[in-house]
């Protein structure tokens, strides 16, 4: 991943966190559950964005012909 991607990563991890923290404190019932799917779809949704950028940021993934 290159400077950028980690950049806007960050800038989405960081409140997301913050805001995942917030909930956890706000639920009175301590029902964790729509939560703990709500952080494995973070990590899915992470893995798959670090993938993909991974698989468009090497150099043999560009189909461009010199002439």
């Amino acid at each position: 991943m290159n400077s950028m991607s980690f950049l806007f990563f960050g800038l989405m991890l960081i409140p997301l966190i913050i805001f995942l923290i917030y909930l956890i404190k706000q639920d009175k019932n301590r029902n964790y559950i729509g939560l703990i799917v709500l952080v494995i779809a973070i990590f899915v949704a992470a893995y798959v964005i670090i993938t993909v950028d991974a698989k468009y940021m090497t150099p043999e993934s560009t189909n461009i012909t010199q002439p």
